[in-house]
């Protein structure tokens, strides 16, 4: 029997470093190549990513932008002030964010400045849900063997590889401004060319609201802690995206808002914006026209009677929110 099993052991140790050495070198998710990850198509751990990359350069930014993947259309370097980088990835949350910024702060990063940008995807879809997804699985701020671990899987490689061979690179700056900014690019001029007038819409979204507005009032609390200017805002959603999104309390979240964030700045609703294709990708995600529009009006103050009389631009807090129910109802 020991003959047997000496025999047996190359064999067996070479295995078992191919189940180890095919994943890493494979890298699908980009998790084992975080400092410099490789444009193959798929969609990368971006949370991940970004998390590694800040704590790895604790004085590179000192302030940043949260969000799902539609954040990711504000160019954070128009932003006039601050070093800021765009955290945002696939359906980032306020529950994830509370995570990032905790973890930034244990490991002595204060920033300046926090943006975050909500949408209904914060208000509907349960953060346990990434835990399962290899491209959303959260930054591990304890258990980073079992973070790793779920990377080593030859089903994980075996069901992107027909992506990687497939993959032709169109955007040749994607990783070094992925490092830059953070920020994401399209052509602009690709909005509005959608043909499916839809609304973007999951079938495992449920109601997350009050979870949801507790994270971001926690958020507030931890800001406030450590003397971190806190913004928040409401991404544009195209307005059939909205009027989905209203069916189930998407309008009430965005009343009790104000009361969990102090504040916020909302660009939400039916209005001029929402409701022109020209200023939308898909039914989800806007352009960075609309990125730099949030952006002038945060940062430069820059405003439209128009539109703010729409919602769009609003400043809300708990004071006007007569006023910001009544632009969302009449428009």
């Amino acid at each position: 029997m020991r003959r047997f099993l000496r025999k047996i052991a190359p064999f067996v140790i070479f295995i078992l470093i191919l189940e180890l050495a095919i994943p890493m070198a494979v890298d699908p998710y980009n998790v084992f190549h975080w400092q410099k990850i490789r444009d193959n198509g798929v969609e990368p751990n971006s949370n991940y990513i970004k998390m590694q990359y800040i704590l790895h350069n604790p004085d590179k930014f000192d302030s940043f932008l949260f969000g799902s993947s539609r954040t990711g259309f504000v160019d954070v370097e128009n932003i006039p002030d601050g070093k800021w980088y765009n955290m945002s990835y696939s359906e980032g949350l306020p529950a994830e964010h509370l995570e990032n910024l905790q973890e930034m702060i244990a490991n002595g990063i204060i920033p300046k400045n926090v943006m975050i940008g909500v949408d209904n995807i914060s208000a509907f879809v349960d953060p346990s849900l990434h835990q399962n997804q290899f491209y959303r699985i959260p930054y591990p701020r304890a258990d980073k063997l079992g973070f790793y671990g779920k990377y080593l899987s030859i089903k994980g490689v075996l069901l992107s590889l027909d992506v990687i061979r497939n993959h032709e690179v169109t955007d040749p700056d994607y990783v070094e401004r992925y490092y830059r900014s953070g920020s994401t690019l399209r052509d602009p001029s690709l909005g509005g060319t959608f043909k499916d007038d839809v609304p973007y819409w999951d079938d495992y979204y449920t109601d997350y609201m009050a979870d949801s507005l507790l994270d971001i009032r926690r958020i507030r609390e931890l800001c406030e802690e450590y003397g971190i200017n806190l913004i928040v805002f409401t991404n544009p959603l195209y307005y059939r995206t909205y009027q989905e999104s209203k069916h189930f309390g998407y309008d009430q979240y965005l009343g009790w808002l104000a009361g969990a964030a102090g504040s916020f700045y909302n660009f939400s609703g039916e209005n001029a914006v929402t409701m022109d294709k020209n200023y939308f990708y898909e039914s989800s995600h806007y352009t960075e026209v609309v990125g730099d529009m949030i952006i002038d009006r945060i940062f430069n103050g820059v405003t439209d009677e128009s539109l703010e009389a729409q919602g769009f631009g609003m400043y809300v807090t708990e004071d006007n929110l007569d006023e910001f129910n009544e632009a969302l109802a009449n428009h």
